[in-house]
């Protein structure tokens, strides 16, 4: 049963995330790393070795950041609550995504007009949460056209209650309402409101340079065209992002992982063999994923369950990754501290 068809039966309204559901989430992630043996690994010392990439995310873990793996260097960094939506740009595709870096959800209310839902709306049913992997058959909005496969989008003019996430407190951001008027060859058109500000309506137009347009609903609404490289330039995103824990409860929380470039990254995870020992001989490309979380967040673990708890690593997750026709590279990580600070991934990779 797809996550989605889980009736949550929560009140979306802005609060604090419970200590008791952070608690639970926790326990589900030491149960699921409990086979494994600790190990203390150390940045490499002076034996023969490839690049290293220590990103700076810091124990707020506010930014992201867009790096670039032939290069080792991050290309651009932004906040994670600078947009709200992003707008597909790939021809025949005409998805548009929560940002899930900020834990936002949806509720597909099966009103058609924007007048007609208020408030009110938001306090019970069923709400949809967009996760890292970014698959199109589990996407929070899904199909907002009608029509058959293959043919010209047509809106089914459904509203949409949005609810914006949380801060980096863990507090509410508040709700707005959308509808998707249309989609006309390259370009999409949105209607919104935040409840008391007059309806807006914004035309986004595809980007071919570029695997996403970004909006922002604050202050009015407005594109935000910063946000990602050109599509070509970088590889992998380190930033939060949303999941579910699915026993004993479904529960959406926030991990800090890499996603995917999805216009030229795929990857996979082995802990068979020894990182030293990998070739380009032990690279399978039938086991490449193409999902944004190929690499994902398990390359470490918590300790406890509470905040006064440490990350250790699973240096022996071998993540092979092929970021273009002719780039292949194996990679792993070694820390997740520095100076004894959280917030700062650090991986050894080399180009096979």
């Amino acid at each position: 049963m797809s996550a989605h068809d889980i009736l949550l039966n929560r009140q979306p309204k802005p609060a604090r995330r419970s200590a008791a559901v952070i608690a639970l989430a926790l326990s589900v992630m030491l149960l699921a790393s409990s086979c494994f043996k600790e190990k203390n690994m150390q940045p490499p010392g002076d034996q023969s070795f490839g690049q290293i990439a220590v990103i700076p995310m810091t124990p707020s873990y506010e930014n992201q950041f867009f790096f670039d793996l032939e290069t080792n260097t991050v290309l651009k960094q932004n906040s994670r609550y600078a947009y709200d939506l992003l707008f597909d740009c790939e021809a025949g595709k005409f998805n548009i995504w929560l940002n899930t870096a900020k834990m936002m959800s949806l509720k597909r209310t099966g009103k058609t007009s924007l007048d007609s839902v208020q408030l009110s709306d938001t306090l019970a049913g069923r709400w949809y949460y967009e996760f890292g992997a970014f698959n199109r058959d589990s996407s929070a909005m899904g199909n907002w056209w009608s029509g058959p496969a293959g043919s010209q989008p047509v809106t089914a003019g459904q509203v949409y209650l949005v609810q914006l996430g949380v801060d980096v407190n863990g507090y509410g951001l508040g709700f707005v309402k959308m509808q998707v008027n249309n989609f006309t060859g390259t370009t999409y058109s949105i209607t919104f409101s935040d409840f008391v500000s007059p309806s807006r309506t914004i035309t986004v137009t595809k980007d071919d340079t570029r695997n996403y347009r970004y909006l922002t609903f604050a202050d009015g609404g407005s594109l935000v065209d910063d946000i990602e490289p050109p599509k070509t330039d970088w590889d992998l995103c380190f930033t939060r992002y949303t999941i579910y824990f699915y026993a004993p409860y479904y529960i959406p929380y926030e991990v800090t992982g890499v996603l995917n470039n999805p216009a030229k990254v795929q990857a996979y995870m082995d802990s068979t063999l020894t990182f030293d020992s990998i070739t380009i001989a032990n690279f399978e490309l039938g086991r490449l994923i193409p999902n944004r979380d190929a690499i994902g967040y398990e390359w470490k673990r918590y300790s406890s369950l509470n905040a006064n708890g440490s990350y250790s690593m699973n240096p022996h997750y071998t993540y092979y990754i092929k970021a273009d026709e002719n780039e292949f590279y194996k990679l792993h990580f070694y820390a997740f501290e520095k100076d004894g600070v959280r917030g700062y991934p650090s991986a050894e990779y080399y180009r096979l």
